[in-house]
């Protein structure tokens, strides 16, 4: 597969429980067929260890999962909550999720590091730490590396977003606009507040039901904002777009994907 990012992704947080509501790997699979996938970014790893999901217990399944997807040409990218601490640290922890990506024989890792409180605890020496661990072990093995925070990092007093993103190859910024006033106006917001990262902009959409974090009010609104969205990306001319997160999307955005897909 290729390290790049593009098309249309879809995070997922837990797998077993996708395999088991999809009903097996091979059914997942031509969904994320149908539903125009070009990637799945699976979490692997938080701070300095790996994530339930590739954990012993469940490492067959991931195995069998990366091998169904690559099949219907889907990529596999994994994704990586930082916790920070010392220099020493951080730098450990971007150690230890690249190796985990290598030994998984994925196409690269994206650092979820995002502002406020209970997330990364560091500042922009520890960012620098630990994103620049990451990708030097990722570049070595030709695996890709991006960005996955906040769409509007002023927002966050303190966070070292520009440490962690001048390190990436893309960014993907969570583009949470359920409960802004269109997708537009949250989409052009971002844009502007990513304006200096000359890498390519990948956003993230919303995929759930959830008010007041950013999910969408109702099923519906959540499949008509996907659409938009989607439409906006292909009028930007961005290189891909994602949305969190599988397990989460309604039927209704499920069948917007599919419907576009076609097109």
């Amino acid at each position: 597969m290729s390290a790049q990012l593009a098309g249309r992704n879809m995070f997922i947080w837990r797998l077993a429980p996708v395999v088991k509501a999809e009903i097996g790997v091979a059914a997942m699979a031509r969904k994320a067929e149908a539903a125009g996938l070009s990637g799945v970014w699976i979490k692997i790893a938080e701070g300095d260890e790996p994530f339930d999901n590739v954990r012993p217990r469940q490492l067959p399944l991931f195995k069998e999962v990366l091998q169904a997807l690559r099949e219907k040409k889907v990529s596999v990218w994994g994704w990586h909550v930082p916790h920070g601490g010392s220099v020493a640290h951080a730098a450990e922890e971007g150690a230890v999720a690249a190796q985990i990506a290598i030994d998984l024989g994925i196409d690269g890792v994206l650092m979820d590091a995002e502002g406020g409180s209970g997330y990364f605890n560091g500042g922009a020496v520890e960012a620098d730490a630990y994103a620049s661990a990451l990708r030097s072990k990722l570049s070595a093995a030709k695996l890709g590396i991006a960005m996955c925070g906040n769409d509007i990092p002023k927002n966050f007093p303190g966070y070292a977003f520009d440490a962690f993103v001048k390190h990436a190859r893309f960014n993907a910024p969570q583009v949470y606009y359920g409960a802004s006033p269109s997708v537009n106006n949250r989409l052009e917001r971002a844009i502007k507040a990513n304006a200096h990262v000359k890498v390519p902009f990948v956003p993230v959409g919303a995929a759930w039901i959830g008010t007041g974090d950013g999910g969408c009010e109702t099923a519906s609104a959540c499949a008509e904002r996907a659409r938009e969205f989607l439409r906006l990306v292909d009028e930007h001319g961005f290189v891909g777009c994602s949305f969190w997160h599988w397990m989460g999307a309604p039927a209704a955005f499920w069948q917007v994907m599919v419907e576009t897909a076609q097109a």
